[in-house]
């Protein structure tokens, strides 16, 4: 299942997102796919540190790490998919 999370909380399921600019768009800039612990993907902004974009508080408990900026969430079966 692909899900959009986003800082204020919401959570998008079954995310669609069929060009490279509609994944960018929905990060808010350059992409960068990041596995995480559990064989899952984060999709998110490459620069959102640098950005200092807001603390997404769903996606770095998902992910243990601190994460920021909206972000995709992909399973292991949906990342070649949805990145093709």
């Amino acid at each position: 299942m692909v899900r959009l999370i986003k800082t204020n909380g919401e959570i998008i399921e079954n995310f669609t997102a069929e060009t490279l600019k509609e994944k960018q768009d929905a990060v808010g800039g350059y992409i960068e796919l990041v596995r995480i612990y559990d064989g899952s993907f984060l999709l998110v902004n490459e620069e959102g540190l640098m950005k200092q974009l807001a603390h997404n508080k769903e996606a770095s408990y998902i992910a243990n790490m601190y994460i920021v900026g909206d972000v995709i969430h992909l399973t292991d079966a949906d990342v070649q998919t949805f990145l093709n």
